[in-house]
């Protein structure tokens, strides 16, 4: 009893500064998530409370030394509260990319974002920062350390536990995915690119193409494929328009499953040089830009830069983000380059139909309801859940629509490829979303559009494309049959 009361104070400062670590840090993860119901709550606030139990432990060992967490302990807080001041006020993503972007930009632009709400939180958490440091400064950090080791030993293995069962559940959150976004920062990329290439034939006619990478959109929801629910209404009677139900991959996650359909590795290939397409593209002839929506990951990132140019329209929110641009905003940059006269291989990266699926589209495409209302997914029907996909879908019908609007102004030859990366589970056998093994996962979406002029002109590659469309296809075939749409020819 009597070394229970001696430690008291050290398990009072403990309590404190978790609690303002939480304010300060940890729930910055947590602000944005969309609740509703008591259920929702509870099930994120014990989230977050293992979240911080795992951080106490690492605190714990680092309060032992005094100069350690004098000094450590001050610039970590300091550097996480420059972090979740973003994550508060706008939902900013701690990933690589804003690793980046802290690290590469220059002191006169990062000066402009210096606001005074950021200042004022700056200000309190120096505040906060100098009162943990006088608390503890009373208190013996080593006071009943035979008690202590051991639960704080546990706090720590928790968290190798947490991620061992799910990659990503706290590495993902503050303050675990700013260590996280500068490992993969740095991280050398695991891709090999070939960089001998044959002589390719140059274009001789101008031609503009837009290869659209859509996001978890799977064939059987889509209206033009049999779907019971008419979600490609606009699509469905374009004339020149080409679906493919029948594909199948074996990559159900964006970042092995980009790699493939960008380059010609086979879905069993991983070990030699791959080829990315937007080198043959160049070599025929062809300006090449990338127009993203999404973070550019590790796994795709080399493949990215062999473009011309690449655009990023909404760089520091990733999907974990629940104000996410619209894909929409990519086609004010798009149009701008359609404009420009050589032929033109661009590149249209969407969020698509991530999950949070309501952030996916606009109040116009929420053709069916009731929708999602909690991030919780047991919370939820399953009828709340597909509709809210589906909405998605009816959001990409109009998405692709614009661009074939856009396209077909053109006085040249044009042509859209839109393959998704995978699918999505939907319930089956009891299961959501993707990244784990399903059927349902395996059967992307892909569609092909040609203009009449394109058609008029190279009257093989359609008939070709129309001719295979109800065949069992693998996506091995997209970057053979996007090279056939560019022209892209190798000299004899």
């Amino acid at each position: 009893m009597e070394r229970l009361k001696k430690i008291k104070p050290l398990i009072r400062f403990h309590l404190i500064v978790n609690v303002l670590i939480v304010l300060f840090i940890t729930g910055a993860s947590y602000y944005h998530v969309p609740f509703e119901g008591f259920r929702d709550r509870a099930m994120y606030f014990i989230h977050l409370a293992v979240l911080q139990t795992t951080v106490a432990g690492f605190l714990y060992f680092l309060t032992l030394s005094r100069w350690l967490f004098r000094i450590v302990f001050s610039a970590l807080f300091l550097i996480y509260c420059g972090f979740s001041f973003w994550a508060y006020s706008q939902d900013i993503s701690i990933t690589p990319a804003l690793i980046q972007g802290v690290a590469e930009t220059k002191p006169d632009i990062a000066i402009d974002i210096i606001t005074w709400p950021f200042v004022l939180f700056y200000a309190v958490a120096v505040l906060v920062l100098t009162a943990i440091l006088k608390y503890y400064n009373r208190i013996n950090p080593r006071d009943g350390w035979r008690i202590l080791i051991l639960p704080a030993l546990g706090c720590v293995i928790l968290y190798f536990v947490m991620e061992r069962s799910q990659y990503g559940i706290l590495n993902f959150r503050l303050p675990y995915n700013v260590i996280t976004g500068v490992h993969e920062y740095y991280e050398k990329p695991p891709l090999e690119l070939n960089k001998r290439f044959p002589k390719f034939e140059r274009l001789q006619d101008s031609v503009k193409v837009v290869f659209v990478l859509g996001e978890t959109v799977r064939a059987d929801h889509l209206g033009l494929n049999g779907y019971a629910r008419n979600t490609t209404e606009l699509l469905s009677g374009r004339p020149g328009l080409i679906s493919f139900p029948n594909v199948y991959t074996s990559k159900t996650v964006t970042a092995t499953s980009v790699p493939q359909l960008l380059t010609d590795q086979e879905l069993e290939d991983v070990s030699r040089p791959l080829t990315s397409v937007y080198d043959p593209a160049k070599l025929t002839g062809y300006r090449t830009v990338w127009i993203g929506n999404q973070t550019l990951e590790k796994s795709f990132l080399p493949i990215t830069e062999t473009n011309d140019e690449v655009i990023l329209v909404d760089k520091y929110r990733s999907v974990f983000s629940f104000d996410k641009e619209l894909d929409e905003v990519m086609l004010k940059p798009m149009d701008s380059l359609l404009r420009e006269p050589h032929s033109q291989l661009i590149t249209i990266h969407m969020i698509g139909s991530h999950w949070w699926y309501e952030n996916r589209y606009t109040d116009e495409h929420r053709k069916f309801t009731p929708v999602i209302d909690s991030k919780y997914i047991p919370s939820l029907s399953r009828e709340q859940m597909i509709n809210s996909y589906d909405n998605t879908i009816v959001y990409l019908d109009f998405f692709l629509n614009e661009i074939i609007k856009s396209l077909e102004k053109q006085a040249v030859p044009t042509a859209m490829v839109y393959i998704s990366d995978h699918g999505e589970l939907l319930g089956e056998d009891g299961r959501w979303l993707h990244a784990q093994k399903g059927k349902a996962l395996t059967n992307p979406a892909y569609m092909i559009w040609l203009s009449e002029s394109y058609r008029e002109k190279y009257p093989d590659t359609y008939r070709k494309l129309i001719e295979s469309k109800d065949d069992s296809l693998t996506t091995d075939s997209v970057y053979y049959t996007l090279l056939d749409i560019i022209r892209a020819r190798v000299s004899n």
